[in-house]
């Protein structure tokens, strides 16, 4: 028995290999980062970071000259006061005015108003990035288990082909005990009905596997035919590493974005200081005696202070620091809920490599107790039902170690997803 199932493995290693090399083959990290550009929130980080420079372009305009103009015309009863030379007739006046007012403003020193500004700006899209990459990380999950079950229906599906080379390999036996009148036409039949109940069950994974390629398509976006192979991922044991989930970063985010908030209120404290020039025209011009008056000018420097922030300026550090605390409280929160998942995978991946060490012991004592079968039932000393009985549990032996091996794989990637790498 263990010949044949050596010649029965090299076979089917040949015909993988002939598959592989014609087929399709898929690797788990291909299908991470295929998952993550197909999905439609990748396209959020181009436009954040778009909006970003649009809005950092604007608040550096802060320091370019502000010019404003107004203009007034209309109708001035009882006219605009004017006044003429000592014994000149004074003119005759118009009551249709225009007043023109033009106001020229560059700044020198905003106290800092527009470094803060932008420092809000570079915040707030991390923190939307961030809050992306969160949303993001949960395909990682998505991934690892359409591809590892995928690749468990793989397994028990060569296991299950295993199985029928063993019927088929027994149904010849018996075919030539009954020609020989040692066995009976039932027992015959029997194997064939076995044989049959392995069709079904290969029908079965077979359309259990399409759908989870199927699915496995559509989120990675790319055509995967039912002859796609997938690459059994390396074992991934884990090492004390540090916590490098996407919602610490939301948190470092939070904080910058406070502390930035914080820098602008105190800013707010601060005098401006700043260029002025402003100007009046007048049409008609005011008569001053022997001159008329069109406009006037100045130019200056402008000073401005506002001193209202001072009031509040207790109270907002005292929010400030709520603020920070309830960040710190999240954080907390979610560093101990990770903690006790990472704590529980741990032991889950542990007793699982402790389950798969007792396979191999299992199968071989099935494989030598269905030998002993075997040879029994040659010698008509125990039923074809006895050999079937005994033939599936080794069967079953070898697919639970098929089913250990993949749990135990996807224990690892779910761990190291789950703590970030």
């Amino acid at each position: 028995m263990n010949t044949l199932f050596k010649t029965v493995f090299l076979i089917f290693d040949l015909v993988f290999l002939n598959l592989v090399s014609e087929a399709q083959v898929l690797k788990i990290s291909d299908c991470y980062e295929r998952a993550r550009k197909n999905y439609p929130l990748i396209k959020q980080f181009e436009l954040i970071e778009q909006s970003k420079e649009f809005t950092i372009s604007n608040a550096n305009k802060a320091y370019l000259p502000q010019l404003s103009m107004i203009g007034v015309a209309g109708y001035v009863f009882g006219g605009l006061p004017s006044f003429s030379a000592p014994g000149a007739a004074p003119e005759d006046k118009n009551n249709f005015q225009f007043i023109g007012v033009a106001q020229l403003n560059q700044v020198l020193w905003d106290g800092g108003a527009t470094r803060s500004h932008k420092a809000i700006i570079e915040a707030s899209a991390e923190i939307e990035k961030a809050n992306l990459e969160v949303t993001l990380y949960t395909i990682k999950e998505r991934v690892n288990q359409l591809f590892f079950g995928i690749l468990l229906i793989d397994k028990q599906s060569n296991q299950l082909r295993l199985l029928q080379e063993v019927y088929r390999k027994n149904l010849g036996k018996v075919k030539l005990l009954q020609q020989n009148g040692l066995a009976y036409s039932t027992d015959v039949d029997e194997l064939k009905a076995e044989l049959l109940k392995t069709d079904q069950r290969m029908l079965e994974f077979e359309y259990v596997r399409k759908a989870y390629l199927n699915m496995l398509s559509h989120l990675i976006n790319q055509d995967l035919p039912d002859e796609t192979v997938l690459e059994e991922p390396e074992p991934r044991l884990q090492s004390q590493t540090a916590l490098q989930r996407p919602e610490l970063l939301l948190f470092n985010g939070q904080r910058t974005l406070d502390e930035s908030q914080s820098r602008m209120e105190r800013v707010t404290l601060y005098p401006k200081l700043g260029l002025l020039g402003a100007g009046v025209g007048f049409a008609p011009g005011l008569s001053l005696g022997p001159s008329d008056l069109n406009g006037v000018a100045l130019a200056g420097i402008n000073l401005s202070w506002n001193t209202a922030g001072l009031y509040r300026m207790k109270n907002n550090s005292n929010i400030r620091k709520l603020n920070q605390q309830k960040i710190n409280l999240q954080e907390e929160q979610f560093l101990f809920t990770t903690a006790l998942q990472l704590s529980q995978q741990k032991t889950e991946m542990d007793k699982k490599a402790e389950v798969l060490k007792k396979d191999d012991e299992l199968i071989q004592l099935r494989t030598k107790i269905m030998k002993a079968y075997e040879l029994k039932y040659e010698n008509g000393i125990c039923s074809l039902n006895d050999l079937i009985s005994v033939t599936d549990k080794e069967n079953e032996a070898r697919s639970q170690q098929a089913l250990h091996k993949v749990e135990w794989l996807l224990s690892q990637y779910v761990y190291a997803t789950t703590n970030g790498n």
